[in-house]
């Protein structure tokens, strides 16, 4: 009789731990099926720590307090759940470990442009260059509008773009108003140039946030390094490209020999220049060629004499 009693209180625990354990189960996949597709989303990325390589010999060490999305990871955060416009460009996305109010993430991009002198980072237009950022904010708000996001109605800077000799950075923050926004968004943008073009960190955060912005960007520059050869200092003039996008803007706020040559040799007006010099070349040995022949007509047979 009592091994009954055993039995029986052996079967009633087994039966209460497998309605416990079906319970646990059954919570675990209602808590999962209550979650949206963006958070099943970021729920599947895999961060990484440490140094990454990232692009034209760029290497990244990852601070303390941050993780590293890579760029297929990256391009799905900044793209599909956030709403931005394709950029093939993007090499990751660097997110803080503890999600707040703060900075949401940081875009990391490569632009090979081409290289970008000192002299040229020093004396950039910034007028001007707002100007074709407003020209390009337009197209992209043709995109916004096809694909239901809503569209920026204003850009301008935050605070005036400088670039910082020490590190080779240039620093460029904007303010964009939003349709559907009450309050301006920061689009903070550091350029770390390279001998290729601009290795580009770009921030996004309210305004009340961008004097950490500008403490944070400063510190993962110093997180940056190039390998031999790739380096900003390592630029050969023989076989690299110059940056082409700041000649027009440099000839509007600063002249000089060595712009304007760069200015010519990257515009239409090189091809008139060339066509024009062959043209003159072609005159000159026309007008050589009547006189060479103007000689001959008149030749003496002294034979005759």
């Amino acid at each position: 009789m009592r091994r009954f009693y055993y039995t029986l209180l052996y079967v009633c625990i087994l039966f209460i731990s497998a309605g416990a354990s079906a319970t646990v189960r059954e919570d675990s996949l209602n808590k999962y099926d209550r979650l949206d597709t963006a958070d099943l989303i970021q729920a599947s990325f895999k961060y990484q720590y440490g140094e990454i390589p990232l692009s034209n010999g760029a290497v990244l060490s990852v601070p303390a307090g941050y993780r590293f999305l890579d760029a297929a990871q990256g391009r799905v955060l900044v793209e599909t759940l956030w709403g931005n416009a394709s950029n093939p460009d993007c090499l990751g996305v660097l997110l803080p470990v503890q999600s707040g109010r703060e900075v949401s993430g940081i875009v990391i991009s490569n632009d090979t442009t081409g290289y970008l002198s000192e002299q040229e980072a020093l004396h950039i237009n910034y007028t001007l260059l707002m100007h074709r950022m407003n020209q390009q904010l337009y197209q992209e708000n043709i995109w916004r509008r096809l694909h239901g996001y809503s569209v920026a109605t204003e850009m301008k800077w935050a605070f005036l773009p400088y670039y910082n000799r020490q590190d080779n950075t240039l620093h460029l923050a904007r303010l964009l108003h939003f349709s559907d926004a009450p309050r301006e968004v920061v689009n903070y943008e550091m350029r770390i140039l390279s001998r290729k073009g601009a290795l580009c960190f770009n921030a996004i955060a309210p305004p009340a946030q961008l004097n950490h912005i500008r403490e944070v960007l400063p510190m993962l520059a110093k997180q940056v390094h190039f390998t031999a050869g790739n380096a900003y200092l390592d630029f050969n003039p023989r076989t690299d490209q110059l940056a082409w996008w700041t000649s027009e803007i440099l000839m509007a706020g600063h002249f000089s020999i060595h712009n304007f040559i760069n200015y010519v040799i990257n515009t239409w007006l090189f091809i008139v220049v060339f066509f024009i010099l062959v043209l003159f070349v072609y005159i000159m040995q026309f007008f050589h060629r009547r006189k060479d022949d103007h000689h001959h007509v008149f030749r003496i047979d002294e034979s005759l004499n």
